[in-house]
């Protein structure tokens, strides 16, 4: 995985692929490099499936604040049987991030050049996530939520050793069910994605600025 990622495509898109409704058309700007802290659309179950936005970045149970999460942007399936929060969290809390593709940079002793990695077919993929709601202290129920991440593929391990868990459409509902994941199941989604279905172009050296959001971010440049 990397810490930025793209989102964007219509509401009814979005709507349709994840079998959710909202009347809140503000869930679906585009964003072009996103950043651990943002607010991002997420797709959960609780009563029934829903979209809403959720803080990137777990909030740990005890902390004083919300930026305290910032750094778990991210986590693995080792990393969460090793701590009981987060192991709570996969077997109670688990979501999808909606995502146009993300961001890798390979590193050299001269240079980081930066790669946009997204499905050859152009559509939106579904980052398997987990989530927690942490109450501040004003009372205020915050959700935040990291990506779960596995070993690259093929085609992406030239740029980095990580990637997110990408789900197949068929695979949502299993994933974000209130039933508990045995390990055979989760073996079964937590792999790399196929390295047949993705595409992987070096981008501009713009994204590496935090304040620049804009489409020409992804747009492939020569090698």
């Amino acid at each position: 995985m990397s810490d930025r990622f793209v989102f964007k495509g219509t509401q009814e898109d979005i709507e349709q692929q994840f079998n959710v409704r909202t009347e809140r058309s503000d869930f679906f700007e585009s964003h072009f490099n996103i950043t651990p802290g943002s607010r991002i659309t997420v797709v959960y179950q609780e009563e029934e499936r829903k979209i809403y936005q959720f803080r990137w970045g777990l909030i740990p149970p005890d902390a004083e604040e919300e930026r305290a999460g910032n750094e778990n942007y991210e986590t693995t399936l080792d990393a969460i049987e090793e701590n009981e929060w987060l192991t709570e969290c996969l077997s109670k809390r688990r979501c999808l991030i909606p995502a146009h593709g993300f961001y890798k940079w390979k590193t050299t002793e001269k240079k980081s050049t930066p790669f946009f990695i997204r499905l050859l077919s152009n559509e939106l993929m579904a980052m398997a996530g987990i989530y927690s709601i942490w109450k501040s202290s004003t009372g205020r129920d915050v959700y935040s939520c990291a990506v779960l991440t596995t070993e690259a593929n093929a085609l992406i391990q030239p740029v980095g050793d990580k990637m997110p868990v990408i789900l197949d459409t068929e695979q949502y509902t299993a994933w974000l069910g209130e039933d508990q994941l045995d390990e055979q199941k989760l073996n079964r989604l937590i792999k790399p994605y196929p390295m047949s279905k993705m595409a992987v172009n070096r981008v501009s050296e713009e994204v590496n600025d935090t304040d620049n959001n804009n489409p020409e971010l992804i747009q492939p440049i020569p090698k």
